[in-house]
């Protein structure tokens, strides 16, 4: 019998991005996957579609099976707006997380992976960079803060009733789907605004410097990790190579041809100078990233160009 994956929020670009993975790689077949998601899959499909949020609790219950692999991808607000809807996060957020935990604490599910955010977890580093796990969380945001507490949450569960787990704290993934998948994500807006000649907002100079990670290295990433039965540990996912978004929109210009049409607007509170993410634990697992930044944004501009017609 195949293992089950349940993605909550797997209409989004990771849970879609990995089922679509998974249905054109070698691991083709290797799980059964479900999806539960207040909006059907349009792009890649699970075996089993249940219409629903991960706040209706009875459904969460009812269709979570012994032996899960439980993956938790939703997250209803993005950093930017979280300061303005501190309840939200609240209501949206942390209070279904925290019952899930609840739920699963309770069922003997293999275990639960957690999408948190190594993009706005550890703030402005100290002193560390590249990023490690082991670097002090300093959040500036309400979301990252939100993020934060669900992983203790979840933490506090391993410990307290034997619930395995993996949290994952990724980069700034990109890839095909994004921009009509995702809120936020440079690379996919920045190729959206190229395709349409629309304007591209800049916040600050553009000398934010993120760790850029293609799609498919973040699955495989997630995938090695449930080969290993890396149970109970946190990892960041990340290149540790660090890209100013003026350079990003040079990389995109030149893969594409075009011409970004810009707007400058002042930094945002939210918006951190630096963020690059030490992966030194997921390669020492066999993990290597193998998009460069440039490859990877040629295939996303691929997708553009057979796509969006």
């Amino acid at each position: 019998m195949k293992p089950r994956l349940v993605l909550l929020g797997g209409s989004g670009f990771i849970g879609q991005s990995l089922l679509n993975y998974l249905a054109t790689s070698q691991k083709r077949g290797r799980f059964e996957s479900v999806i539960l998601d207040p909006v059907p899959p349009r792009f890649a499909q699970p075996d089993f579609f249940a219409e629903g949020g991960i706040e209706e609790t009875d459904k969460v219950a009812d269709l979570i099976k012994e032996g899960d692999i439980v993956l938790h991808l939703v997250h209803t607000t993005i950093p930017s707006e979280s300061a303005d809807a501190p309840s939200r996060e609240l209501k949206e957020n942390l209070e279904p997380s925290i019952k899930l935990i609840q739920i699963l604490k309770k069922k003997p599910v293999k275990g639960l992976i957690y999408f948190s955010s190594g993009g706005t977890i550890y703030g402005e580093p100290r002193g560390q960079e590249p990023i490690p796990e082991s670097a002090p969380a300093t959040p500036n945001s309400i979301y990252a803060q939100t993020k934060l507490k669900i992983e203790k949450e979840i933490i506090d569960a391993g410990r307290s009733a034997a619930l395995n787990y993996i949290i994952l704290r990724p980069a700034n993934p990109y890839g095909p789907w994004q921009e009509v998948l995702n809120r936020h994500g440079a690379a996919g807006r920045i190729f959206q605004a190229l395709w349409e000649g629309s304007e591209f907002e800049i916040f600050g100079d553009g000398e934010t410097i993120r760790d850029y990670i293609y799609i498919d290295d973040l699955v495989e990433a997630v995938l090695l990790l449930l080969e290993k039965s890396a149970w109970n540990q946190t990892f960041n996912i990340g290149t540790g190579q660090g890209t100013s978004l003026n350079r990003l929109i040079s990389l995109c210009q030149e893969v594409s041809g075009k011409t970004l049409r810009k707007k400058y607007l002042p930094l945002r509170s939210t918006d951190l100078r630096y963020n690059v993410l030490d992966a030194s634990l997921l390669k020492a697992l066999g993990w290597p990233p193998r998009y460069s930044l440039k490859r990877g944004l040629k295939k996303t501009w691929k997708y553009f160009l057979e796509n969006k017609k």
